[in-house]
């Protein structure tokens, strides 16, 4: 017998011993239900079908009553009738339906005084007539109506009622479906299975009971006396008329199953505990038994299957199970190994390359790792291939790829074995290799630059390849892999400005790296505590001798730091996206000083202000400007803003547009460091600017340097004939003063005048510079007669 049951598969016995319980248990409960039939079977089920069909009505009434509550005090809502008011049918269906969501109905209509459907949310015509004339006529008799009536082939229990109000007359019609939901409520609160039937022709709208069953049970009810009990094969029947009076007639049929009925329930009592305990001691005998024979091995299996899951490396266990548990114990093994060469595979790709099959960024993060926390040192070498874009753009990606592999290929034979090569980037190759001294560290790295940057044929496609290669040591050069990261990129930034292309990391070399860090940091802190601050270095009339306007600069000075190139921390605040930020600050800044000095002096003096190139691609920049000079008079002719031609080339669309809003404004407009770089004419004709600003290089040293002379009175003849005003910045003695004076420059700005002061500055210096104004006056005749534009003051 053990043989035979080893034989049998696991679901071959758990099959057997669900029969066995199964036949058993049938067995006994028809000996008893056989021999438990009593006479009283038909009143008790006549009473449970009264009961049930009282309780039924009278859950009915109760929900009639409850829709009537609440239709009532929805016709009475203000809101509800202004919206059937209003007309607007997309406000009448809002209302509709969320009015009905609240309620919890399934069927909303609204009609006219004559019926005719205003809205509705069964999908019907507008304008139609209400598909229950019947209820509409008993509505308009009794005030309001109720009836259980078939729609869309479904049942509903429907109440009408009147809105009124202000010339307003409507009909609402609401209503529950009878659906098999509430007939299943029904039946759980009742005991007993309900259905809803056409009474007219054959057919359930809803029932409790599953359709084979009514599809068996209802031919047999036709016929039958309605408020009476009739017995069908399975079943005790009553049915209760909801709705009569037309062809939509709707029957609720309330039916007791004779099974459920049957039984002396004291005597069955204690046949059927007898019966359980029988049952459960022969469960429990048998239990013991499939227990020992099937447990011990499922069990096996199930801890085998654990330690699998678990990733622990154990061997399958060895039953004696056949059938399906040894198929089982062979699937568990086989699963075991393909978990782990999947492992494998996996671990394999998250550490290396696909492409060249090298271990990647995260394995070379991994390795430098590892050394730094062993205190091994080495040398780290990066080789970037910096015309991969330009050899995938020309040839192709995949050529861009077979580029990478070849000099992979080529850089993995010059390495020795232990060495580590890792491909970190799409166009870059890490070396990890034993620790060199002194200048053998670029000389390896150029070593292995020459070996890749060799001609090569891909494809019958010959190819030169370019590398830059940056070198370092840990841990003396980077003591993390942070450091190496930013000292390796840093390096590599100076490698491609050499002649060699090759360099290594010197100490110290990322300070200014930190320190521009630090100021991106502190700049935002600097705004906020107003610590950066406002100069002017005067700009004088050559002609009056006369203060007009002043050049705004802005300085920082740093606590940590100290005195900080304005040129950096603009550049920085440029690269951080913080200049839009700082110019606001600048022109709240000068807008403050420009009062303070009106209500000192009670004139306005011009201020210069440098733009960005942001600034000028900003298109919020004029609105900017209005909101900070809101209360002054306009035109702001007051403000000079100085820009220079590489600013505007930037973005020449935006930037022109930028400069024609601040021109309508009144602003005028300066074109800064003329002379340098790439200046055109034909740009500067182009642009909305009235004012051109010398370079100080042509300044400087004008007084002793015939060229720039020429230079210098070369552009000023050229401004004048473009009609533009010209300033000469750089001034820093008298014969430069009186040259440039004689050659009917229109303003000056140098040293030899003043230097950048703050606006407290400023006041004491225009007074003692009245005072001088006097020997600087023009000389009564000139060499040279020059038609001198008029300067426009908007």
């Amino acid at each position: 017998m053990k043989r035979l049951l080893l034989n049998v598969g696991f679901r071959g016995r758990l099959l057997l011993a669900m029969m066995t319980l199964v036949l058993v248990v049938s067995i006994g409960l028809v000996s008893i239900f056989a021999v438990s039939l009593f006479d009283e079977e038909e009143d008790q089920a006549e009473q449970r079908l009264q009961v049930a069909a009282g309780v039924t009505q009278e859950i009915l009434t109760r929900r009639s009553e409850v829709l009537l509550n609440s239709l009532n005090v929805l016709v009475e809502d203000f809101g509800f009738k202004s919206a059937i008011a209003s007309g607007d049918r997309a406000t009448i269906m809002s209302a509709l339906r969320n009015h009905t969501n609240r309620i919890g109905a399934d069927l909303a209509m609204l009609t006219d005084g004559k019926g005719r459907l205003i809205a509705n949310l069964q999908g019907l015509q507008n304008a139609a007539p209400l598909p229950f004339p019947d209820m509409l006529e008993e509505a308009r008799q009794s005030g309001t109506a109720n009836a259980v009536l078939e729609f869309q082939s479904n049942a509903y229990q429907l109440l009408m009622v009147p809105v009124e109000g202000g010339g307003l007359r409507a009909w609402l019609v609401m209503g529950f479906a009878m659906d098999d939901d509430f007939a299943r409520f029904l039946a759980q609160l009742t005991g007993v299975d309900i259905a809803f039937r056409r009474a007219a022709r054959e057919g359930v709208f809803a029932a409790s009971l599953d359709a084979s069953i009514l599809q068996r049970t209802l031919p047999q009810s036709r016929g039958q006396a309605p408020q009476a009990m009739n017995q069908l094969d399975q079943y005790f029947l009553r049915h209760k008329t909801l709705s009569s009076g037309s062809t939509r007639e709707i029957s609720l049929l309330l039916l007791l199953s004779r099974e459920q009925a049957l039984g002396n329930y004291y005597t069955l009592a204690l046949e059927m505990l007898l019966l359980v305990s029988t049952f459960l001691i022969a469960a429990a005998l048998a239990g013991l038994v499939m227990a020992r024979a099937l447990g011990r091995p499922v069990l096996m299996l199930a801890n085998f299957a654990h330690a699998v899951g678990n990733g622990e490396k154990v061997d399958p266990p060895e039953t004696r199970a056949g059938g399906e548990l040894r198929r089982l114990a062979r699937a568990l093994a086989q699963m075991q190994q393909q978990i782990r060469h999947r492992e494998y595979r996996i671990a394999y790709d998250a550490t290396h390359d696909t492409l060249t099959g090298l271990p990647n960024r995260k394995a070379f993060d991994t390795h430098i790792r590892e050394r730094l926390k062993t205190g091994r040192a080495a040398t780290v070498i990066s080789l970037v291939v910096s015309d991969l874009k330009d050899i995938s753009d020309t040839l192709g990606f995949e050529f861009g790829n077979e580029v990478m592999i070849a000099t992979g290929l080529r850089l993995r034979g010059q390495l020795d074995p232990e060495d580590f090569l890792a491909r970190t980037g799409g166009n870059e190759y890490t070396i990890v290799t034993a620790p060199m001294e002194g200048f053998r560290i670029e000389q390896r790295a150029r070593d292995l630059k020459r070996i890749a940057e060799r001609p090569t044929t891909i494809s019958d496609t010959p190819v030169n390849i370019h590398i830059n290669a940056a070198a370092l040591s840990i841990p003396d050069d980077a003591g993390s892999l942070d450091d190496l990261r930013r000292r390796i990129n840093l390096t590599m930034e100076r490698a491609r400005g050499l002649e060699q292309r090759t360099a290594r990391y010197e100490e110290g070399g990322d300070e200014h790296h930190l320190r521009e860090l630090r100021i991106i940091r502190d700049l935002q802190g600097a705004l906020d505590q107003q610590d950066l601050y406002m100069v002017y270095q005067p700009q004088v009339d050559f002609q009056s001798v006369r203060l007009t306007q002043v050049e705004a600069l802005l300085r920082w000075e740093h606590p940590e730091l100290g005195f900080i190139n304005p040129e950096d921390f603009i550049r920085l605040a440029e690269s951080s996206g913080q200049i839009h930020e700082l110019t606001a600050y600048i022109l709240r800044q000068i807008e403050q000083d420009m009062r303070d000095w009106y209500a000192e002096w009670g004139q306005r003096l011009g201020m210069s202000i440098n733009l960005s190139a942001l600034d000028l691609t900003h298109a919020g920049l004029p609105e900017l400007v209005d909101r900070v000079f809101a209360d002054w008079p306009r035109p702001l002719n007051q403000l000079v803003f100085e820009i220079t031609e590489s600013a505007v080339l930037t973005d020449v669309r935006t930037a022109t547009r930028t400069l024609e809003a601040l021109r309508k404004r009144g602003a005028r407009l300066s074109v800064d460091d003329f002379g340098t770089g790439y200046s055109s004419l034909a740009q500067l004709r182009r642009l909305p600017v009235q004012e051109l600003k010398i370079d100080k290089s042509f300044i400087l040293a004008l007084d002793s340097e015939p060229e720039d002379q020429l230079m210098v009175r070369s552009i000023i003849d050229m401004a004048h004939g473009l009609n533009l005003v010209v300033v000469a910045e750089g001034i820093e003695n008298e014969t430069t003063w009186q040259m440039l004076q004689d050659w009917h420059c229109e303003m000056a700005q140098g040293f030899y005048l003043g230097r950048p002061m703050p606006m407290r500055q400023l006041r004491s210096w225009h007074q003692n510079f009245q005072t001088r104004a006097a020997g600087l006056q023009p000389r009564s005749a000139s060499t040279d007669q020059v038609t001198t534009p008029r300067r426009t003051e908007s």
